[in-house]
Parts: structure tokens; sequence; C-alpha cells
């Protein structure tokens, strides 16, 4: 998972705005902005100040293979590791974010047409 989906999903998890973020780890709302956008990556010290926000939550998205919380509440294995491609990322990214707007049934009824259409 790109680290742009990571810091996102830990700061919705949180129940965290950016600017608060920002201001919790002594960074500006333009660097989270820009990191959950893709368009910078985390410099040393970014992350620094964010693992010191965050703690272990962080930790765990890298160690236990990437897996976010919620994949870990669907049954998703912590010790398996799967390679997947870019446009597979973003389409699991889609899903997930749909699944929160919409709930379930939307997520699903995506998910059919995307088979449908292999």
């Amino acid at each position: 998972m790109e680290f742009k989906y990571i810091l996102k999903d830990l700061r919705e998890e949180n129940g965290i705005s950016q600017k608060q973020l920002a201001k919790e780890c002594g960074l500006s709302p333009q660097c989270i902005s820009a990191l959950e956008k893709g368009i910078n990556s985390p410099t040393f010290q970014t992350l620094s100040a964010l693992k010191k926000y965050f703690g272990n939550q962080l930790n765990d998205y890298f160690v236990n293979n990437e897996i976010t919380s919620e994949e870990r509440k669907a049954g998703a294995s912590e010790t398996k590791k799967i390679s997947i491609t870019p446009i597979e990322d973003e389409m699991l990214y889609l899903f997930r974010e749909i699944g929160k707007k919409h709930g379930e049934q939307a997520q699903q009824a995506l998910i059919t047409v995307a088979e449908k259409m292999l």
C-alpha cells in the first residue's frame, strides 16, 4: 500500500483532520495534504514526527505486511504477503472507499460489475 493511503487511513481511523494532525506533529497542513495526495514522499523527519503521534499504528502498516485495520477486521492474514500491481492497489483502495461511503452492498455491486468485465 502506498504511503499516501496509509497516512489517510491512519488519520481517519484516529478521527483527526489534516490540520489537527499537522499541528500535533509540528508540520504544515500543506505538508499533510501533499503526502496524502502522493505529491511528496515523507522525509525521515516527517516520518519521525508521524511515528511520535501514531506510535505503533504506523509500524503495523509496514511490519504487518501493510494490512489495514479494515482488512484485519475482514479476516485478512497478517502473515501472508502478496504482491500486487499499482493498478490493483488503486482498485483495492477505491473498493474500500466506496464501502466506507456507500456501504457494503454498493461495494459488492461494484466488485460484481468489475468481475463481469473480466
